[in-house]
């Protein structure tokens, strides 16, 4: 770009404060917030993440169940369980600007690929995961599974889908059924490969898999499963079990059926966060030991189901279903910062933090 030359004399007698000021809002930095889906309603509260206050509240479907940004940060994806559908949001306006319909019966949480091409939906209802394209709008693939389709996270190289299908636990093989829900036993994570849209390789696991998380190297994956208070360790070259990771407890703890259902990698891969509902616990394991060891546990709220971490890795927030709050924890200092409260009934849940883009200027 050819650069122009101004004298002092050829502003004549404009300020030079608005110059100022255009200046400063082209430099500034995007902005970071935390959407947080609520599970028994409608819509999404949305957080400013520079001060934990509450932005808006956003309608999306019945009863939001998954959450994923396209790669640019620019949309968001909803899957709403109640209504079989996903909604797209603007990140920069936080407006609902497309609904695509036509998935199977009740859509959990989702994943998309790094090149942003692709939407992994699991479908508990129906045992399998639909994969969505979002040039073309429409599902190109389904890949059945045992149990049901709950949970997916992506390869950071975008070669592998991971997917978690849970299954029906305790329920009865003759109530899962009159609830029109799969009734077989999960027993497996499932490597599929994402570009063929196809089964890789099954890893067997103890108990029916729950969240799911990836490390930014892809070498391991950290597991939640029923019947476990911690995480399995699973090799993704060797595709194996190598650890069975469990939470510290006091004998009073354990005696209080709890359960592991949200897990974390920090960004910069040093440490695994995974929740303990009923003890209202985040344990927190060094990541670079074999296998990992827990150094830190943090007190939270009632039932906390969720977690998400800030790109710069420097918050983790906390969903805590029971007292419709979320945590924001300090991971450095493993403390709790501060309690948001996202409204009464609410039970929130799946969660992201988003580093909304900045507006690309205006064609003048």
């Amino acid at each position: 770009m050819k650069s122009r030359r101004f004298s002092l004399g050829s502003l004549g007698s404009l300020p030079v404060l608005p110059l100022v000021l255009v200046a400063q809002q082209a430099c500034a930095a995007p902005e970071t917030k935390l959407y947080v889906l609520s599970s028994r309603a409608d819509d999404m509260t949305v957080i400013d993440v520079a001060t934990n206050e509450i932005l808006r509240r956003v309608t999306v479907g019945k009863l939001p169940h998954g959450i994923a940004a396209s790669p640019s940060q620019e949309v968001l994806y909803v899957a709403n369980e109640g209504e079989d559908s996903l909604s797209v949001v603007d990140t920069r306006t936080d407006t609902v600007t497309a609904t695509h319909r036509g998935f199977g019966r009740r859509p959990n949480e989702i994943e998309i690929t790094p090149d942003g091409r692709t939407i992994y939906v699991p479908i508990q209802g129906e045992g399998r995961y639909e994969v969505f394209d979002v040039s073309k709008k429409e599902i190109v693939a389904r890949i059945p599974v045992d149990g049901y389709a709950h949970n997916v996270v992506c390869s950071p190289d975008g070669r592998w889908m991971y997917l978690s299908p849970c299954d029906r636990g305790g329920t009865s093989e003759e109530s899962a059924r009159a609830q029109g829900l799969p009734t077989s036993l999960s027993r497996h994570m499932v490597v599929a490969d994402a570009r063929a849209h196809t089964i890789a390789a099954k890893v067997e696991v103890p108990n029916a898999p729950r969240p799911i998380a990836v490390s930014p190297d892809g070498k391991r994956v950290y597991l939640n499963t029923d019947n476990l208070l911690g995480f399995l360790v699973i090799d993704t070259s060797a595709r194996k079990v190598i650890h069975k990771v469990e939470y510290d407890l006091t004998a009073e703890e354990r005696k209080a059926p709890s359960r592991s259902h949200g897990i974390g990698v920090t960004p910069d891969g040093k440490e695994v966060w995974s929740t303990d509902t009923t003890n209202g616990l985040v344990h927190v394991f060094d990541a670079m030991r074999e296998p990992p060891k827990q150094v830190a546990r943090v007190q939270v709220g009632k039932v906390p189901y969720w977690l998400t971490f800030t790109p710069d890795g420097k918050t983790i927030y906390v969903s805590n279903t029971a007292d419709d709050t979320v945590s924001a924890v300090d991971v450095k200092r493993k403390t709790e910062v501060t309690r948001i409260s996202v409204g009464k009934g609410k039970s929130p849940k799946r969660s992201l933090v988003v580093a909304v883009p900045e507006a690309p200027p205006a064609v003048r």
